[in-house]
């Protein structure tokens, strides 16, 4: 009986191993990715070799085969960075090397739900290849950047092609828009009708427009004459102010500056006025005395400097003396002793 117990533990054990295994197994890919790609966004692709990487170039073969491997990754070299936008990374490509294969292509890793998905657009048409993923909610639809939403909706991509088409033939206008309407399946007669319409106009239309503009033309006349008579009837702000002062508007301006400068001119000199008047008024004895000594001590200087250049040389000589005489008295003194 205990070797029975065993047995049945150990076919739990390896059930339960079935069971976890690959939840496990997705868990640390989505993991390893997340670690490889954060790293490298903003990064050139062509640079850091990302596509080289067994991590992601091993399931892109596994999802496309070798062949649209080397048709995407050869296009997804010539993008500038790897961008992330939400939960997405994504590589778009800049221009297309090989034409003749394909025009556009785009990578997207879903971090969410580690699902890799590939575009490839030639011809004007997109061929998708995206992992297999299950949720609660069923199948998991691949998630597109805003980048390559427009290469997954057949509608755009015809008008996509249609332009391009357009454009390589270098059709404009009318040629353009019966070339529009063949190529996207629409109905050729109606855009020629419409056409037709605008190049020969309504007879009767044409008709009322000239009516319409003969009457503007009779009453333009009229019109003019009446406005330049209210004009010569209404006086302008100019002509009455001329009226009643006799002087025009510039006059007036010019007269009241010229009154305001002599409004501050006389304004200054009462202040100077006032600020004398509120000086302390001298005697005339104090002024008498005041005016006494300043002359005397003018004319002592002026005399000062008539007598210096006759007296320098005396006083020179008599500084010299001075200075034998202390340096004699000096030598003594230390000859004595003291």
């Amino acid at each position: 009986m205990k070797w029975l117990r065993q047995l049945k533990v150990f076919c739990a054990a390896l059930l339960l191993t079935g069971c976890f295994a690959p939840a496990l197994l997705v868990s640390s890919q989505a993991q390893l990715m997340g670690e490889l790609l954060r790293p490298l966004v903003g990064f050139n692709p062509l640079d850091v070799k990302l596509f080289e990487n067994p991590l992601i170039k091993d399931r892109m073969v596994a999802l496309m085969g070798e062949d649209n491997y080397r048709t995407a990754t050869t296009l997804l070299y010539t993008a500038t960075a790897l961008q992330v936008q939400g939960p997405l990374y994504f590589v778009t490509s800049e221009h297309s090397p090989l034409p003749h294969l394909a025009e556009k292509s785009g990578f997207v890793w879903n971090s969410e739900h580690n699902q890799m998905a590939v575009l490839l657009v030639s011809g004007g048409k997109t061929e998708i290849f995206a992992e297999a993923v299950n949720s609660a909610a069923g199948a998991v639809v691949p998630s597109w950047p805003k980048e390559l939403v427009d290469y997954t909706s057949p509608d755009k991509l015809k008008q996509k092609a249609i332009a391009g088409a357009i454009s390589h033939l270098g059709l404009e206008g009318d040629q353009a828009a019966l070339a529009e309407a063949a190529l996207s399946g629409g109905s050729v007669e109606n855009v020629l009708e419409q056409q037709l319409k605008d190049q020969v106009p309504d007879p009767i239309e044409e008709i009322k427009q000239k009516v319409e503009a003969g009457q503007e033309e009779l009453l333009a006349a009229p019109k003019q004459r009446f406005n330049q008579m209210v004009q010569e009837a209404v006086p302008t702000d100019e002509d009455v102010v001329k009226q009643f002062t006799g002087k025009t508007s510039a006059e007036l301006e010019q007269a009241k500056a010229l009154k305001k400068q002599l409004d501050e001119a006389k304004a200054r000199a009462a202040a100077n006025v006032k600020a004398a008047q509120q000086q302390p008024v001298k005697d005339k004895a104090t002024l008498q005395k005041e005016a006494q000594e300043w002359a005397k001590k003018q004319a002592a200087e002026k005399a000062r400097q008539q007598v210096k250049p006759i007296t320098q040389p005396v006083d020179d000589l008599l500084e010299e003396l001075k200075e034998e005489t202390g340096n004699k008295t000096s030598t003594e003194k230390k000859k004595t002793g003291g």
